[in-house]
């Protein structure tokens, strides 16, 4: 097993600086801090983060081929990324970061890329920033689903007081599936996560990818949902200051269609400081329309899914990751 633990900054500072990320995301490199050269502590609590949203979140990136936009063309033929392969050009395994999925299928891995299977999400990227960023052991639960909207599927409990729960498919019943995996998990943390050695862990941090589902909701409705879920996941888990990084919807970069615009300023409304001064330090969105990559720079055409670009899907996980940085930092500079 193998792991990179003092490299990726590095590397990854090398093609942020020529990439089409937004301004928020280039100021972000210039605060890491200077990774880590320790192993993990394995005797400290882990440092458990809570991936969820929709199908961008389970990760649509095509890995394999030789179709631009690719991970495989991008690493191989283009020279990005390479902190995510070794000296012999396969994909790096880290032996700090370990991966739980229960939602989509049974996944209990060292992070490397391809522990979803054939494609790619955020999940490589942000899992190598943040085992870097750690002197502990990381652990990534994803709970994430296709086709869910936040108005229906995944309404926050506070959304929806007084609702019933009738039949399988009520308002809210993918919310509340999704926090019984997570909650299996960290009550399982032994059998998910075999070198857990009874440490403890703590909800270190959340992140959300979500809104195909929810096109031509207003801003308002979204917006007052998105609220809910962030004080809900928190409040579930515990975790009533734990950052929040959200990534919003991207779809045709800034040709965007007028019915995703609104849910795009409902996402970006919810960390403005001067509307919620309590998530001020605390909970980030991302403008990730930067990051979309066209159909002829894809493996595919189609518009959903991001094309299936592994390189919007890996910058999106960059995005995601040196935000919750930044805001830990915050949090540790307030501690102190």
């Amino acid at each position: 097993m193998r792991s990179i633990r003092g490299i990726v900054l590095i590397c990854v500072f090398s093609w942020v600086a020529g990439s089409n990320l937004s301004a928020e995301v280039k100021q972000a490199k210039a605060e890491l801090p200077e990774a880590t050269q320790k192993a993990p502590d394995v005797k400290k609590p882990l440092k458990v983060y809570i991936l969820s949203g929709q199908s961008n979140m389970v990760g649509m990136g095509h890995i394999t081929g030789d179709k631009p936009g690719t991970l495989q063309t991008l690493v191989k033929k283009d020279g990005k990324f390479q902190h995510l392969v070794d000296k012999d050009g396969s994909w790096v395994t880290r032996d700090d970061v370990f991966f739980v999925d229960l939602t989509n299928r049974r996944i209990a891995k060292w992070l490397t890329v391809g522990v979803m299977g054939r494609t790619v999400g955020v999940e490589v990227q942000f899992g190598f920033l943040l085992g870097d960023y750690h002197d502990e052991m990381v652990l990534i639960i994803k709970a994430a689903q296709g086709n869910r909207s936040i108005s229906f599927d995944v309404m926050p409990p506070s959304s929806r007081i007084g609702a019933p729960k009738v039949g399988k498919f009520y308002k809210g019943w993918q919310y509340d599936a999704f926090v019984a995996d997570i909650h299996k998990i960290l009550d399982n943390l032994k059998e998910y996560f075999p070198a857990y050695e009874g440490q403890g862990y703590e909800i270190a941090g959340f992140c959300w990818w979500q809104g195909h589902k929810d096109a031509g909701l207003s801003q308002r409705y979204y917006e007052r949902h998105l609220v809910n879920l962030i004080n809900d996941f928190r409040s579930e888990f515990k975790a009533p200051k734990a950052p929040f990084a959200i990534a919003t919807v991207g779809f045709d970069g800034k040709g965007m269609n007028k019915k995703y615009l609104q849910i795009l300023k409902a996402q970006m409304a919810v960390s403005d400081p001067e509307k919620y001064p309590e998530f001020a330090g605390n909970v980030k969105s991302i403008d990730i329309r930067p990051l979309w990559r066209s159909g002829g720079d894809s493996p595919s055409g189609a518009g959903y899914h991001y094309n299936g670009n592994a390189e919007t899907y890996t910058l999106v996980g960059d995005a995601l990751g040196r935000e919750m940085i930044k805001m830990l930092k915050s949090e540790e500079v307030l501690k102190f």
